[in-house]
């Protein structure tokens, strides 16, 4: 009688088990499908929903996957109002160091909290212009990492910083314009370091974890933080916000209200 007893509330936990996850699959499906970009929060909070009960899910890492993913898209569509609360979602669950550290940039620059905050972003846009100009250069993109070095004040720093590159931002033109050649320069592990602690050191109430997610990632792909190109920045388009049960479609852009023409009524002639 006691093993009867014990079986069957055994099934009845398994049941519920069960119907609990079909009630959350449906409310899931139908919290993805009333999501719109101008509640950009929802998409944060049905992020953190999700990453709650990946672990139960049937496919764990669909689950974290769809999480990081809503939680981006939560960030690209209003950077600055829900940037750094998804750049912190991100850092707690991001899969890949490189993504880890280019959100703890980014969590930092949005602090609102830092007493010296407009200072440092001052301060910084120089460093992430360098930062940016130097990822370019790496990658052979000569003409878009001039355009870069040219911004906010980063070839002046780089002039002032010969440990990253012996001669300064005229060497780094010339390289710029020698890659359609040759190709992008080598940099030496001792340059790349420099540069990490240059940036490392310029972001104000930057927490400690990012110089140590710095360290750890060493002379690989170097943070990129620009606030003007969300996309790059989360990794995903926020125009393609709108999920239609299959997948995410591209938000259809507001109609143009063309205005009624007003017809002014003729003067009497005076008589």
């Amino acid at each position: 009688m006691m093993r009867f007893t014990a079986a069957l509330a055994m099934g009845i936990a398994m049941g519920l088990s069960a119907s609990t996850a079909d009630d959350w699959r449906t409310e899931l499906e139908r919290r993805l499908s009333a999501l719109r970009p101008e509640r950009s929060a929802e998409y944060l909070a049905l992020a953190e929903d999700v990453m709650d009960r990946a672990s139960t899910a049937p496919a764990p890492d669909v689950d974290r996957a769809l999480a990081r993913r809503l939680a981006s898209l939560a960030g690209a569509i209003d950077v600055r109002e829900m940037g750094r609360s998804a750049a912190l979602f991100l850092v707690e669950h991001a899969a890949l160091d490189a993504d880890r550290s280019r959100m703890l940039a980014l969590a930092a620059l949005l602090d609102p909290s830092s007493d010296v905050r407009v200072e440092a972003a001052e301060r910084s846009e120089a460093v992430m212009s360098l930062v940016r100009a130097f990822a370019l250069y790496r990658r052979g993109e000569g003409n878009r990492a001039k355009d870069a070095l040219a911004s906010g004040g980063a070839a002046a720093l780089l002039d002032r910083h010969p440990e990253i590159l012996k001669g300064g931002s005229a060497r780094f033109r010339a390289d710029c314009d020698a890659m359609r050649t040759s190709g992008p320069p080598a940099m030496a592990q001792s340059q790349v370091e420099g540069l990490h602690s240059l940036a490392s050191g310029s972001i104000a109430g930057a927490p400690r974890s990012w110089s140590e997610a710095i360290a750890r990632v060493g002379p690989g792909p170097l943070p990129e933080v620009d606030l003007k190109d969300p996309r790059a920045l989360f990794g995903v388009d926020p125009n393609r916000c709108l999920w239609d049960g299959k997948g995410w479609t591209e938000r259809q852009p507001a109609p143009v209200v063309v205005p009624a023409p007003v017809t002014v009524p003729a003067a009497k002639p005076r008589g």
